[in-house]
């Protein structure tokens, strides 16, 4: 029986359930991290979780995670159009992932949550035009490149398994499409050579 065969996939109405549930849930845990967490770093200052190597050190970001593309004087556009093409196409790639794996669908999901958590920030703290505001983060990992939040989370957690679905999870991955190749191609050569057996007969 075929892997695609094998398959169970969710029907629309719970995919949809499912899938805006989690989209929710990212973007709601974004936003109340940063705010809660702002309250207590305000009144507390840097506070320590794994000694120095993990704190949460609050500021906010003009530009991507690790401050890329902040000193561009028209990055509010750049990450505006970033934004409005990315999540339709994110959204496509979640829809599309339905009949292919788990993995995809909470990969997209994370995405889709993770870019509108930070859009939400660029919308609302904007002060200088539109989709200006800085975005929030928190967390300050020593030897990290940047401070990120738990937007920036979801989506490098997002791309890593959306990469791991596109090559290894998929019923059409880069990996089961060489490991059909091959028994394609060992299939053939069997035939081939039970056609010369016979032949020789």
């Amino acid at each position: 029986m075929s892997k695609t065969k094998q398959r169970k996939t969710l029907t629309i109405p719970v995919f949809l359930a499912v899938y805006i549930s989690v989209i929710v849930a990212c973007i709601a845990l974004d936003q109340l991290t940063k705010y809660f967490i702002g309250i207590a770093c305000e009144k507390h200052g840097t506070i320590k979780i794994l000694g120095n190597w993990l704190t949460l050190y609050w500021t906010t970001n003009p530009g991507a995670t690790g401050g890329m593309f902040s000193n561009l004087a028209w990055n509010n556009w750049l990450f505006f159009f970033m934004t409005l093409i990315g999540i339709p196409v994110f959204m496509w790639l979640l829809w599309r992932s339905r009949t292919r794996s788990v993995a995809g669908q909470v990969a997209f999901a994370f995405i889709i949550g993770g870019t509108i958590g930070n859009a939400i920030d660029r919308i609302v703290f904007a002060k200088d035009g539109f989709f200006t505001g800085q975005v929030r983060d928190f967390v300050r990992v020593e030897g990290f490149f940047g401070i990120f939040n738990i937007a920036d989370s979801f989506l490098v957690v997002g791309v890593i398994l959306a990469l791991v679905a596109i090559v290894f999870v998929d019923h059409d991955s880069l990996m089961w499409s060489l490991i059909n190749e091959r028994n394609e191609k060992l299939k053939q050569k069997q035939e081939q050579t039970d056609e010369n057996d016979q032949a020789d007969l």
